[in-house]
């Protein structure tokens, strides 16, 4: 299989953002709509926050362990067969979703989205590999910009639709469905199958015990793993619940005794203005943060920056009583995510040997992943342990709270960043 040449790299980078932006765009509207669509199925309000929140870590805990195997098979077989196959199951999840009608239809659909996991790390390790040494940099971050302006452009889209013009929930989840299915032809005919540069050798499993040994066995791979796994844990803990949190705010105190409040007039259409407006804002912030503060102050104290901001915008989220505080709040926690997941990708870019690079940004996914599960799960653990008080209706201040602490926690993990930077200089 060919290699990118110096003509088609940047149309492997390109097709390899909008694929990244175009899955992400479909999976934010599952995400910022699950509580509306699990309403709308008949399932009790004061049950919602919990089975949104176990919902979307089902996610995860169905696709981590994937991903090592999808890394060794791309290294060994192809690269294109691993990004078409998540392209595939991501097109037949969000149509799945569209047409569910039942509460375990949605949690089927959602769930179904674990098998989709396992292709960001190959793009982004391709990515690396196929870029010149003078746009690296730009390269993995236009990358690392696609998610968050897919969670942004998603919920505007969906919001649009519902409130503006009336349509049902499963016409922009539509839309997403075939925005997927164009790319993954983009892929099959637009692009070369990018081989890598070091190919592995040996057979499936025991490539991906070496690549799990390597990665894990490292201490500097490690400790940007858990800052981003931490830093994801906490924002992850919100995502659930933050479309009944904008329906505390929105409705008011009549919201208790509201039998469907999220379907309410407004409340949709806030939650995508909202959600995605605030998203849109971090995708647009975090590059521009990271310009001008990573040559003044090492990627390491500025990934303490992000978390520092995200601990205090979660805290904050739970405490104001307008959508402006909501969307303000909203927008740097958005910022403070996006800018250390680029930090910790231009960390393992940097700092990893170059053995090891490969499988390091490969696996890179995956503490985002045990993020992913762990924040939610202790959303729902935490949603169990809350009470009614003025200001928050719904009990959500543990799950707020919850999400401070897990991202204060991420400050003092990035010392071992600074000693590993320091150790290696």
């Amino acid at each position: 299989m060919p290699r990118a040449s110096a003509l088609n790299w940047q149309r492997v980078v390109a097709i390899y953002v909008m694929v990244q932006f175009a899955e992400i765009f479909g999976v934010s509207m599952i995400y910022a709509y699950l509580p509306l669509a699990l309403e709308h199925a008949g399932v009790p309000l004061d049950s919602i926050a919990s089975l949104a929140g176990l919902t979307t870590a089902g996610i995860f805990l169905v696709g981590a362990p994937q991903v090592p195997i999808w890394l060794a098979i791309a290294e060994l077989r192809s690269r294109r067969l691993v990004i078409v196959r998540s392209g595939v199951i991501a097109l037949l999840a969000l149509l799945a979703f569209a047409l569910a009608q039942e509460a375990w239809q949605l949690v089927g659909a959602t769930l179904a989205l674990g098998f989709w996991l396992g292709n960001t790390g190959v793009m982004l390790a391709t990515i690396r590999e196929v870029s010149p040494a003078h746009a690296r940099t730009r390269s993995i971050a236009l990358f690392s910009a696609a998610a968050p302006m897919g969670f942004a452009l998603g919920p505007l889209l969906a919001g649009t639709l519902i409130d503006g013009l009336g349509l049902p929930l499963a016409a922009p989840i539509l839309i997403a469905a075939l925005l997927n299915g164009l790319l993954i032809l983009a892929n099959l005919v637009a692009i070369p199958d990018v081989r890598p540069h070091h190919p592995a050798t040996g057979g499936i499993l025991e490539v991906a015990r070496r690549g799990l040994t390597e990665v894990f066995t490292d201490r500097t791979i490690r400790a940007g793993y858990l800052v981003l796994g931490l830093a994801i844990a906490g924002e992850r803990m919100l995502r659930p619940v933050f479309p009944l949190r904008i329906a505390e705010v929105v409705i008011g105190p009549s919201i208790a005794q509201m039998s469907e409040p999220l379907a309410a007039p407004g409340v949709a259409g806030a939650v995508g203005l909202l959600t995605g407006l605030s998203a849109l804002g971090g995708a647009i912030v975090a590059p521009i943060l990271a310009t001008k503060l990573v040559p003044r102050m090492g990627v390491s104290r500025v990934m303490g920056v992000g978390l520092a901001a995200g601990a205090t915008a979660a805290s904050a989220l739970v405490l104001v009583t307008t959508t402006i505080g909501l969307a303000l709040f909203n927008l740097v926690l958005a910022a403070a995510s996006a800018l250390l997941q680029a930090m910790v990708f231009t960390w393992l870019a940097h700092e990893v040997t170059e053995r090891r690079r490969t499988a390091a940004l490969s696996l890179s996914l995956f503490p985002l992943y045990a993020g992913a599960v762990v924040g939610p799960l202790i959303a729902s653990a935490t949603a169990l342990a809350g009470s009614p008080r003025e200001g928050d209706l719904l009990a959500l201040t543990p799950i707020f709270l919850g999400s401070t602490l897990v991202l204060a926690t991420g400050i003092a993990v990035v010392r071992r960043l600074s000693a590993v930077e320091g150790s290696e200089r």
